[in-house]
Order: structure tokens, then C-alpha cells, then sequence
């Protein structure tokens, strides 16, 4: 394997590059959701207040503010929403190239390069792994690329942010992302229809993204909603890159951590077993 992996992860590495539309729209998609999104969504401008326009003596005035100010910090542990919706959109980014990275799959099988694999002396664990790394290549370089765009935008990072902070909120984006890619490509060697790993892509990846803290913090859902939101990967996910990148306070943020590689790691291995299956009946 450590002979053939490399070799197919290269391949897939230039397809990638090489495929200056689907790379285009990689990138854009996120970035209309940050940027976009973010800016004309922004929750906190709509709770500033001028002090002078406040017919109120300025100390009393300047204590009304720092008291919403600091209210809305407890809410979204930042202290306005671009920042905590772009940290969220990190992990929704990871949703989307982890759920659609199981297309590639199919039309490997279509064109005819999935058998020419299966004809070769490779290892099927080889294929597998290979493809779950192409995917956090992709996720790495187009998240950092996000991070840049979205730090011009007035992203804030929490100070004293260090390398291992970078790494754990790293670590986060790649559990998630081979997750949810392990699950998708495991259906696309089960299948031969791309519209059926399309459709359920689109089922399933808008409730997950709004059922999470990616885009509001849970404190503030309904009670059924939250409680649905507990049980979303993708609530843990978000939580735990705020955390690192923006200093979030988070309870037993070890716990959780250490819960999401878990899940991630248990969820290949299952999924790579079962692909390793389908691909040795085939």
C-alpha cells in the first residue's frame, strides 16, 4: 500500500487540478456563503447602538453598550457574526467535498478506469484510501484558501493563537471530512447512478448544515431543535473550530475532540471494509 497509494492519490490530485471548473466552483460556492451570506447577514450590526443617539447621560449610555456588547459574545462566544459563520462554513465546506467526493467513484466505473484498477496486482484497501486522501488534500488547500479570503473580510482570530491551535481545528475539518467522505464513496462503489448519490447529497446536507451551530448557536433553538442539533456531528465540528481558530469557550473540549476522531476513524474502517467487499465481488 505504501507503494501504491501514493501513486493513485497523484492521480487524483491531477485530475482535480486539472479540472478548472469543477476547482472554480470548489471554491466559489463556499465563499458566496461567507462572504455573501455572511456580510449581509450579520446579525450583531443590527444591535449596535450610537451612544450619542441615546438621550442618556454617556456613562450610563456606554454601560447599556458594553452590556449588549457582551451579551452577544455570551451567545456566539465572538463578537460578531462573520466570524463565528465563517468558522462554521469551514466544517459545512468539509460537508460538501466529503459528500460529493463518492461521485468520482461512479464515474470511474463509467469510464472504465475502476476496471482497469481491478484488473491491476493493487491492494482494494489501496483504491479506497487513496481517494479518501484526495479528498483531504482538496479540503486542505481550499479551506486555507477560504481562511485568507475570509480574514481580509474581517475574520478575527483569537489572540495567541498558536501552530497547534492551526492543527486542531485542522485535525476537526479532516475527521469530519473523512467521515462523510468514507459513507459517500462506499455508496459510489455500491452503485452506478451519480443522480442517486447527487440526490441523496442534496437530501441530507442542507438539514444537517441547519440543524448544527454553523450558522447559529444552539442556546437559542427550540428545545426539539436542539436537541436535534446535539446530535449532529457537524454542531461538534463547528464548535470545536471556534474553539481552536477563534477562542470560543467550550465545555470539555478534550471529550469532544477526542468523540469526532473517534467517530471518524471507526466510520473509515467500517466503510472501507465494506467498499473492499463490493469492490472484491465485482
Amino acid at each position: 500500500m505504501l507503494d501504491e497509494v501514493p501513486v493513485l492519490l497523484t492521480r487524483e490530485i491531477k485530475k482535480w487540478i486539472g479540472r478548472k471548473p469543477v476547482l472554480l466552483v470548489s471554491l466559489v460556492t463556499p465563499l458566496f456563503w461567507i462572504l455573501l451570506f455572511g456580510k449581509s447577514f450579520n446579525i450583531t450590526s443590527i444591535v449596535e447602538i450610537d451612544i450619542s443617539s441615546l438621550n442618556l447621560p454617556v456613562g450610563v449610555a456606554q454601560s447599556i453598550v458594553e452590556a449588549i456588547r457582551e451579551r452577544i459574545y455570551q451567545i456566539f462566544g465572538t463578537r460578531d457574526y462573520f466570524t463565528y459563520i465563517a468558522s462554521g462554513m469551514l466544517v459545512v465546506f468539509a460537508l460538501f467535498q466529503g459528500m460529493f467526493s463518492g461521485v468520482s467513484v461512479v464515474f470511474d466505473k463509467r469510464l472504465g478506469y475502476m476496471t482497469r484498477l481491478m484488473a491491476s496486482p493493487i491492494r482494494r484497501e489501496s483504491i479506497f484510501v487513496a481517494k479518501v486522501l484526495a479528498t483531504v488534500f482538496r479540503i486542505t488547500v481550499l479551506a486555507t484558501v477560504l481562511l485568507m479570503v475570509a480574514f481580509i473580510a474581517g475574520f478575527k482570530f483569537k489572540e495567541g493563537l498558536t501552530v497547534f491551535d492551526a492543527i486542531g481545528a485542522w485535525i476537526v475539518l479532516i475527521a469530519i471530512a473523512v467521515a462523510l467522505s468514507s459513507i459517500f464513496m462506499m455508496l459510489g462503489f455500491l452503485t452506478d447512478s451519480h443522480e442517486l448519490l447527487f440526490s441523496i447529497g442534496n437530501l441530507v446536507n442542507l438539514p444537517l448544515m441547519f440543524t448544527s451551530s454553523a450558522l447559529f448557536p444552539t442556546s437559542q433553538m427550540p428545545e426539539w431543535l436542539r436537541v436535534i442539533a446535539h446530535l449532529n456531528p457537524l454542531t461538534y465540528g463547528a464548535d470545536l473550530v471556534r474553539f481552536f481558530l477563534v477562542g470560543k469557550p467550550l465545555d470539555n473540549a478534550l471529550l469532544y475532540f477526542t468523540a469526532v476522531v473517534l467517530v471518524s476513524t471507526l466510520t473509515f474502517i467500517a466503510c472501507m471494509l465494506l467498499s473492499v467487499r463490493v469492490l472484491e465481488r465485482s
